[in-house]
């Protein structure tokens, strides 16, 4: 018998991958985990007959050949499949979107893409064979899909994953149903929960990064805890979110996290306890511990570990062509023109930064006839400036509430070191979203 399986608690990513390992494998069986993820319970109720899933414990009188494993290239998060092949040396091949250099699965032979969702890599390859798929078959996959890049936005997300999508759309996926299964906040539970984390959760900067942090005790675990976590960052906007969860009767803390930037990696910062998932959402479940206690240990483990948030000093333009307060508008309007600028920023004769000269100025002198009067009768004064140590989010927040499009970066005794616009701006965000989980 060969046999595909992937994780255990199965998400919806996990679970269209392995629709898709089905139909490009016919010969394969595959076999359910004993949990499935709680965001993907409704998609698999709906769906089961379409899985046609064998139980592990099916598997302790046959001889296996051939394994598949997806979503997956850690041996503890199989482990209860393995638990019940005997007398089997199957070969192994792992199909994975995941970092293949942390896989510990001996004699496995891995292979995969970084694409947001795992699906894609498959989706591909059933693109690549011309495979046909049922619309059923395509909202499932497309499920999966959507759930692991957050509906195409987080910034995993690579282009195949949108080719991907596209396939599965044309395929006569659902869009209506994938949106129903991913509105995952339906519990009185979750509903309860989500308003007690309004009440306690915090910011904290660290390293520059304005991190949400909440501790919150439970009577006991419920479900659908991550979409509950994912409904706050939807609100908060952080650049990350930290929920701690205590179960004091269990004497357990579970802690569940999400990531808007690539130098907090989730996976990476929670292989430390032994937890797992991506860059951008990670969760790991501690025993024998308080909530408080890890609670703060966990802060300071990220005090010393995060990487300093980018600032202005970094993406600054450090060249930066000025204007003399003492040039006519003419000079200015002359000189703006022959570096093709719509503005500069303006200094004094100790070359400290005095106000900003823009074309709007300068056609104020214009229709005034006033184009030999000095700059700084029609420069703007009130210019908003700043030291080289904002943040990222900072700069964002200056140019939205001021409505500018650039600030001059100045020192304490107001000289200009740079200036950071709207091109460098974009520039950095885009660099971002490029950078690989």
């Amino acid at each position: 018998m060969n046999i595909a399986f992937g994780h255990s608690n199965m998400d919806m990513d996990c679970l269209g991958s392995l629709l898709l390992v089905k139909k490009l494998f016919p010969d394969f069986r595959l076999v359910k985990s004993n949990q499935i993820h709680p965001a993907a319970r409704k998609l698999y109720n709906l769906y089961r007959e379409y899985f046609d899933f064998l139980s592990p414990a099916e598997l302790e009188q046959e001889h296996i050949e051939e394994i598949i494993i997806v979503d997956t290239c850690v041996f503890s998060r199989v482990k209860e499949y393995f638990n019940h092949i005997k007398h089997s040396d199957p070969l192994i091949r792992i199909i994975d979107h995941h970092n293949l250099e942390e896989c510990d699965i001996l004699g496995a032979r891995a292979e995969g893409r970084p694409f947001g969702a795992n699906v894609t890599y498959l989706g591909k390859l059933a693109m690549g064979r011309g495979l046909s798929l049922l619309p059923e078959e395509a909202t499932i996959a497309l499920a999966g899909l959507y759930a692991d890049t957050g509906r195409l936005i987080y910034e995993n997300v690579r282009r195949e994953d949108f080719e991907a999508a596209a396939y599965l759309l044309d395929m006569g996926a659902s869009l209506k149903l994938v949106k129903s299964f991913l509105e995952s906040i339906i519990e009185d539970d979750q509903i309860l929960v989500l308003n007690q984390l309004f009440l306690v959760v915090k910011t904290r900067i660290i390293q520059g990064h304005a991190v949400l942090v909440s501790l919150l005790e439970l009577e006991d675990n419920i479900n659908g805890l991550n979409a509950v976590v994912e409904k706050v960052m939807d609100v908060e906007n952080p650049d990350a979110y930290f929920a701690f969860f205590a179960i004091p009767k269990r004497r357990t803390v579970l802690l569940i996290a999400r990531s808007q930037k690539a130098k907090i990696d989730l996976h990476a910062l929670l292989q430390r306890y032994g937890g797992g998932g991506h860059q951008a959402a990670a969760s790991v479940k501690i025993t024998n511990r308080s909530g408080g206690d890890f609670f703060d240990e966990f802060l300071a483990y990220l005090e010393a570990s995060l990487k300093p948030a980018t600032r202005a000093q970094d993406i600054m333009t450090r060249r930066v062509l000025t204007i003399r307060e003492n040039m006519t508008l003419m000079e200015a309007s002359r000189f703006l023109e022959e570096i093709d600028h719509t503005g500069a920023p303006v200094l004094d004769s100790r070359g400290a930064v005095s106000g900003f000269l823009s074309l709007r100025d300068i056609m104020k002198g214009r229709r005034a006839s006033q184009m030999h009067a000095p700059v700084k009768a029609y420069m703007t004064r009130n210019v908003v400036t700043s030291d080289g140590a904002i943040t990222m989010r900072e700069v964002e927040r200056l140019f939205y509430k001021h409505h500018i499009s650039h600030i001059p970066i100045i020192n304490p005794r107001g000289e200009l070191l740079g200036i950071v616009t709207h091109g460098d701006y974009l520039a950095y965000k885009k660099h971002q979203a490029a950078s690989p989980p």
